[in-house]
């Protein structure tokens, strides 16, 4: 088995591959004419290469994907398992060319599980519900703006902001299309709608996290999205805080926001949970990311069975088998 490093910027990609006891490295433009290139340039020395990148999101997904499909292993790694293997190592030099030979070696000690690629339809749900969100931050970008602009630009800024709304509306049509046309999104979205709290604007962004990756328990799937609290201390003092770690994918976190947001402070079924919370001390920050987390198990629970909450729900219950806290 070879071992390619590669280090992904948004021009290029440096890699390194790890042929035996020796090193090769080229770099390549990254984009489609430049990944045919590493592919010729792999073969070279033998079909069987475990590739390994970081999670750098746009810029790695048209790598990592198009390897994937010409059937190469393929492993996504946290950027900080990458950066404590090279402190680990006590390595000084940081350029392009050692991060990929970095990459390489902690693919070969380490051997990574592969990633799980989401197929064509999803990696298409993915892109719509992304250039959703660039939609929308540059809506509110502009509508912030207008309320200082010069009315010379002011007729300029309403047009473009007119245009985003449009685009917005056009994007949403286009998702919802998209899920409709597809039997199994179409089945997931409808169970994760069984969820109270769970609408049709966080259903995509919850449709893509699932299709990614196989999580063995919930558990995994907060962690992912970096919902897991941590305890920060610091020396003999004895004020400590509980945060979240924040490692995971933020645009998840940011869909799941205001459906928390909405538990919390409307719905009636949180209300016990929202002000046991409240007695214990909690803050409403601390109060809204625990929402988060349960909103993110059950969604889990609904697409692991198959079944409605509302059914999972009714079973636990005369089953005795989940608390009232939990369910």
């Amino acid at each position: 088995m070879n071992y390619l490093g590669i280090d992904v910027s948004k021009a290029k990609i440096d890699c390194c591959l790890i042929v035996g006891e020796r090193y090769f490295h080229r770099v390549f433009s990254n984009n489609v004419a430049g990944f045919e290139k590493l592919c010729e340039w792999l073969l070279k020395y033998g079909a069987d290469v475990h590739v390994c990148m970081e999670a750098t999101g746009v810029y790695s997904e048209n790598v990592a994907e198009y390897l994937h499909d010409k059937q190469f292993i393929v492993s996504i790694v946290n950027p900080l398992s990458i950066k404590k293997f090279i402190e680990m190592e006590l390595i000084a030099v940081k350029t392009d060319k050692q991060d990929a030979k970095n990459i390489a070696i902690y693919c070969k000690r380490n051997e990574p599980k592969p990633h799980i690629f989401p197929t064509l339809s999803e990696r298409k749900l993915k892109a719509l519900t992304r250039q959703l969100d660039h939609l929308k931050e540059m809506h509110t970008a502009q509508k912030n703006r207008l309320l200082v602009a010069h009315e010379a630009t002011q007729a300029f800024i309403q047009d473009t902001i007119q245009h985003l709304e449009q685009q917005i509306v056009d994007v949403k049509a286009a998702i919802e299309q998209h899920i409709n046309a597809e039997p199994s999104l179409k089945e997931k979205s409808q169970l994760l709608k069984t969820i109270r709290g769970i609408g049709s604007a966080t259903v995509p962004h919850l449709l893509t996290l699932f299709a990614e990756r196989s999580f063995q328990n919930a558990k995994k799937v907060v962690s992912y999205l970096g919902l897991n609290p941590i305890v920060k201390q610091s020396g003999q003092k004895k004020t400590k805080y509980i945060a979240i770690s924040k490692q995971g994918d933020k645009h998840i976190r940011t869909a799941l926001y205001m459906p928390a947001m909405v538990c919390a402070f409307r719905l009636p079924e949180y209300r016990d949970f929202v002000q046991r919370l409240k007695a214990k001390g909690k803050t409403n920050k601390q109060i809204i990311c625990a929402i988060m987390r349960k909103l993110v198990v059950y969604c889990y629970i609904v697409l692991k069975t198959g079944e409605p909450f509302k059914q999972i729900c009714d079973v636990a219950r005369s089953c005795k088998a989940v608390k009232g806290e939990v369910l």
